[in-house]
């Protein structure tokens, strides 16, 4: 009993921890420049927890993956912000240069590709924390998940769609699960998938 209590203080305190670098790190960044390479090196420290290596020294791995995730992430994130300025842009001339009646069908158009590039911006973290590609070939790896793993893809919608509710009903909540936690389920989803085609005797 005095064992298990001591595991889940344990764990309770990783999180939290991960949460306030998290923080540290997105903030030493000034946000924009800051959100991406700390998310990646959140996620590279998940993976090592999956991958069974609980003896981290937390902030200096962390550190070690910003550095070396700052440059390459925040070109990913630029071309991003890029996409989904496309899309809010396309999203709002739909009604000053289409007819009436097409309307819908443009939007169905505009919401599915943009579900699309959500995705694969949420697979792109456990992608760049997983393997070691060139910069664009992350993208490319993260969209193939979107359609060659469905059922991965499901449950990472209705993940984020819990975390979102939760932030609108439970500010508390909310708060007490932050971004480490949010981090963790998504990394795990994936992660079978990694170990599956990675490693030839994964099931």
């Amino acid at each position: 009993m005095g064992n298990m209590i001591f595991k889940i203080a344990d764990l309770i305190y990783r999180f939290v921890a991960l949460n306030l670098i998290w923080l540290l790190f997105f903030l030493m960044g000034l946000g924009i420049l800051g959100f991406m390479p700390a998310t990646v090196a959140l996620f590279s420290v998940i993976r090592k927890w999956l991958m069974g290596e609980q003896d981290l020294r937390l902030f200096k791995m962390f550190f070690h993956y910003y550095k070396a995730e700052f440059v390459r992430s925040n070109i990913l994130w630029g071309i991003f912000l890029i996409i989904f300025y496309v899309i809010y842009v396309n999203f709002s001339f739909v009604s000053f240069y289409y007819a009436e009646h097409i309307h819908i069908y443009l939007y169905v158009v505009i919401f599915s590709f943009a579900a699309i590039v959500l995705m694969t911006f949420v697979n792109i973290f456990s992608v760049m924390a997983h393997f070691e590609f060139k910069t664009l070939q992350y993208i490319k790896v993260a969209a193939g998940m979107v359609f060659l793993r469905p059922l991965n893809t499901l449950m990472q919608l209705i993940w984020l769609a819990a975390y979102y509710i939760l932030a609108l009903t439970s500010t508390t909540l909310f708060v007490a699960i932050g971004i480490s936690v949010f981090a963790f389920v998504l990394m795990s989803i994936n992660y079978r998938t990694f170990i599956k085609y990675t490693d030839p005797e994964g099931e």
